[in-house]
């Protein structure tokens, strides 16, 4: 039995699904990284403060920062949502290929089955061959 019609399909399938499978270990990566960083830019938020008593300037700078952070923040949840975005489109594509993967395994097996069922009928058929033959023989 050689191989299925199907063997080179499926081995170039599987190929895609692991590839599609470590493109979305990386998005998933992203995101936590992205979720990480978003995270310790609100803890520097909750760290700044404004001075109860001060110049001006301090206050201003102060001000400042606050300000800073903020936008540094709202950079951080836009690259989280891209992640995010990333991330579900990775996941579909993995869902793609492993819906892929299975279909033309499924087929491969199949054809398997139907090869190994025709050997028994061929199988069958010649040991019914030599029995007749057999007992033709005896009879003689």
């Amino acid at each position: 039995m050689g191989p299925s019609r199907y063997a080179s399909l499926v081995k170039l399938k599987k190929k895609s699904l692991e590839e599609a499978e470590r493109d979305l270990l990386g998005a998933n990566n992203d995101v936590n990284a992205a979720a990480q960083r978003l995270e310790d830019a609100y803890e520097v938020l909750r760290a700044l403060s404004l001075p109860a008593q001060g110049s001006i300037r301090e206050l201003s700078q102060a001000n400042s920062m606050i300000q800073t952070q903020h936008r540094m923040i709202d950079q951080h949840q836009e690259v989280l949502e891209t992640a995010r975005r990333r991330q579900h489109a990775m996941r579909e594509l993995f869902e793609s290929s492993r819906t892929e993967y299975e279909k033309f395994s499924y087929l491969e097996v199949q054809e398997h089955k139907e090869r190994l069922k025709k050997l028994k009928e061929q199988e069958a058929k010649m040991l019914d061959e030599i029995g007749t033959i057999m007992h033709k023989r005896e009879k003689r």
